[in-house]
């Protein structure tokens, strides 16, 4: 399985392996910016030294893409009130990417940043398509994701990690399930057909698990 920001087939990881050598050509590429760290203050972003997000970047919110020139670029949060570096990556992109760029937390509670490609390819008529990503820092055991009253999907995404894209069938509802959780409420993200989305788990502390969604298209 991979990890998130890129990985094998299932499971993609996050951060450096996004990473690419090649800095040439170089064209338009897009992304955008999620924070993922219960309880961080909105944080600015900035692309190059270039600020994108001025007004700040809450938790739980996401940018709409931002357009930029491929090739590694500096990708830094930074906390407005002391104008401090929270986190940052050297992202690489390649002409006509999208990606989604995470402010998250480690084991140790240290914010660090990762992004992943978003996949735009669409699904098969009449269903959606869904991705996974753990990005649930209090939570050390894998989850389980199921079909509410169907199949599980998968039986282990760790920490830092993202799944690969399953196709499913408009109104989906998903469970989870880790070892010590006792909250994990039905994941319900009203989906139609025709729609990419994306689920990221969070948690304040190791017996829960929530899970929030977005539509990559």
């Amino acid at each position: 399985m991979k990890k998130i920001l890129l990985g094998l087939c299932a499971v993609v990881l996050l951060a450096s392996a996004c990473v690419k050598e090649k800095e040439t050509p170089k064209g338009e590429a897009q992304i955008r910016f999620l924070n993922a760290v219960v309880g961080a203050p909105a944080h600015d972003v900035y692309i190059a030294d270039k600020k994108v997000i001025s007004s700040g970047l809450s938790y739980g919110v996401i940018s709409p893409y931002i357009k930029y020139t491929s090739g590694i670029n500096l990708m830094a949060f930074v906390d407005p009130s002391t104008n401090i570096t929270s986190a940052s990556e050297n992202y690489g992109s390649d002409i006509g990417d999208q990606a989604t760029l995470f402010l998250y937390a480690n084991f140790q509670g240290r914010l660090t940043a990762g992004g992943i490609k978003d996949n735009m390819t669409a699904p098969a008529a009449g269903k959606a398509r869904v991705r996974f990503i753990n990005l649930h820092y209090n939570l050390t055991s894998a989850m389980i994701v199921s079909i509410q009253g169907g199949a599980q999907l998968f039986t282990e995404l760790p920490f830092g990690s993202a799944s690969a894209y399953f196709e499913v069938a408009p109104s989906t509802k998903f469970t989870t399930q880790a070892t010590g959780v006792t909250t994990n409420p039905v994941i319900d993200l009203n989906i139609q057909a025709g729609k990419i989305y994306n689920v990221w788990f969070s948690g304040a502390n190791s017996t829960e698990i929530n899970g929030y969604g977005y539509t990559q298209n």
